[in-house]
């Protein structure tokens, strides 16, 4: 499916900001106005992405915004599907991250793994696994804090 979303683009700061217009919050920048817009690209695919993992509607989207910050506003699109994003197995996932597949179920339903149905299968996104591995928590209970 085609995910369309207006931005506004304006220089600042030596940059130039891609903010997503309402009901959107956040954005991104570039070094130059080319930078910018991959970046707006990728921001609106993670975007789309979070939302088709999570089973959850995008806001409603309107067209023909006014400039906020005196930029230009342009229309960006991607095209994505649940099976664009890189994913595998729980299984898999589990074997990637050291941990039972118990464990990656409660990664999942704690919202620490982003991972969807596909048929019986549950599919947990790559880099969701990736980032976990480089933010490991250490094992056991956190020290308790004397005062």
């Amino acid at each position: 499916m085609v995910y369309v979303w207006e931005f506004e683009f304006f220089e600042s700061g030596g940059y130039v900001n891609a903010w997503p217009c309402p009901p959107m919050e956040g954005g991104t920048f570039g070094v130059d106005f080319d930078d910018a817009m991959d970046s707006a690209v990728d921001w609106l695919s993670g975007m789309v992405d979070a939302h088709l993992t999570d089973g959850l509607e995008l806001p409603e989207r309107s067209l023909g915004h006014e400039p906020r910050h005196g930029g230009t506003v342009i229309a960006v699109a991607v095209s994505r599907e649940l099976g664009d994003i890189p994913a595998m197995t729980a299984a898999d996932a589990a074997r990637e991250l050291g941990v039972s597949s118990a464990r990656v179920a409660q990664l999942c339903k704690a919202g620490l793994l982003d991972s969807w149905r596909d048929g019986t299968r549950r599919m947990v996104s790559r880099a969701s696994v990736e980032a976990r591995k480089e933010d490991v928590p250490s094992a056991g209970r956190p020290l308790a804090v004397t005062i």
